[in-house]
């Protein structure tokens, strides 16, 4: 069986072929989920079912709201509290990811006193500071009549924007117009970026296949107000069973960052110059590099190589002082290659990738 996907970046030489896949581990797709606002109950009742499935998660915050009673303009959910700095820290130790969304909850432009520079940029380095960690993503709040108004500031200091509706996001999407499904456990609200596909029952791997499911959530209560945007534990843990059915849990659960930084250099990247030597397969990485990106890994399909057991990978990289350096990556030593594993006859390798390399593969 060949990869997933037929639009990866590929190469071959006769039989041989190296495809860097659409999503890592070549998963049929990816998934995500988010908790717009940060609040307390994130921690309480949503934690624990991610952590049962093995699903990382991620919250987009309200900066000067952190550790505070809601109360931002014209919201629905003021009177809920938002996490405060140790409870993020927390969140980002069990892997999960934290995303600004906006300093005060804008509605532009009839908020008294809005300073969109205080709202965008200047929140997102105050939360860098308390957090010291990176926030490159932003979310839209309230409705996509808040997008246009900030883009251009949003491309000068993150990596992606979230906006809503439009998930899921498929092969070539806008990494700044992000599509985004609002997930709660009741009825979906009649808009037209929402297909009926997305609610639970509905969901299917014809649907979802090549694509990135990007959804946000709310509240996690028994007692859910507001049912078209939050949901019930017993709601998501139905929502995780039915994704997790559907893909054969072979889909990858991710935090955004990892699939926005998979997604940059994967579109970065090329593998080119596949040739045979002495029964070695041996190319070469080339492209540029994605200012910005951290997680670096990427999955290889290798094809019509006619290795029995897994290969060895060697590499060279091109350094500007001293010409090529020879490095032997053995992949139980190594923390550049996470794994190797074989799918029928070829072998899907996930490893750190970057422009200037030469790799070769060699039958142990």
């Amino acid at each position: 069986m060949k990869g997933f996907f037929d639009m990866s970046v590929k190469s071959k030489t006769e039989s041989k072929e190296i495809i860097i896949c659409q999503w890592k581990y070549d998963a049929p797709f990816a998934y995500s989920i988010t908790y717009d606002e940060g609040t307390v109950d994130t921690i309480a009742n949503a934690l624990p079912i991610h952590e049962e499935f093995g699903i990382p998660g991620h919250v987009n915050v309200v900066v000067g709201q952190l550790g505070q009673k809601r109360h931002a303009f014209c919201s629905s959910l003021n009177s809920y509290f938002h996490m405060g700095v140790d409870e993020l820290k927390f969140l980002l130790s069990k892997g999960w990811g934290v995303g600004n969304h906006s300093w005060s909850h804008y509605v532009y432009p009839c908020q008294p006193g809005l300073n969109l520079y205080r709202e965008i940029v200047w929140s997102k380095y105050r939360l860098e500071d308390m957090l010291d960690y990176p926030v490159r993503i932003f979310a839209i709040p309230n409705d996509s009549f808040n997008y246009a108004p900030v883009i251009d500031l949003v491309k000068q200091h993150y990596l992606a924007c979230v906006n809503i509706e439009g998930s899921p996001n498929r092969d070539g999407f806008d990494l700044y117009n992000i599509g985004n499904f609002i997930m709660g456990s009741g009825e979906i609200p009649k808009r037209p970026g929402w297909p009926e596909e997305l609610k639970t029952e509905n969901l299917s791997m014809e649907f979802l296949f090549g694509s990135w499911l990007y959804e946000t959530t709310h509240l996690v209560m028994w007692n859910v107000p507001q049912d078209h945007k939050c949901v019930t534990p017993e709601y998501l843990v139905r929502r995780f069973e039915k994704l997790m059915d559907i893909s054969n849990r072979k889909m990858w659960a991710a935090k955004p960052d990892d699939i926005i930084d998979y997604t940059l250099l994967r579109r970065s990247l090329k593998i080119e110059n596949v040739r045979s030597e002495n029964g070695d397969i041996i190319f070469e990485v080339t492209g540029d590099w994605p200012v910005g990106v951290i997680n670096s890994f990427l999955t290889l399909r290798v094809s019509g190589s006619g290795f029995s057991s897994t290969p060895k990978i060697e590499q060279r990289f091109y350094g500007a002082e001293e010409g090529y350096d020879e490095h032997n990556l053995s992949y139980r030593a190594h923390c550049a290659i996470e794994s190797i594993v074989k799918d029928g006859s070829d072998w899907l390798i996930t490893m750190q990738l970057a422009p200037g390399r030469t790799i070769r593969l060699k039958q142990q």
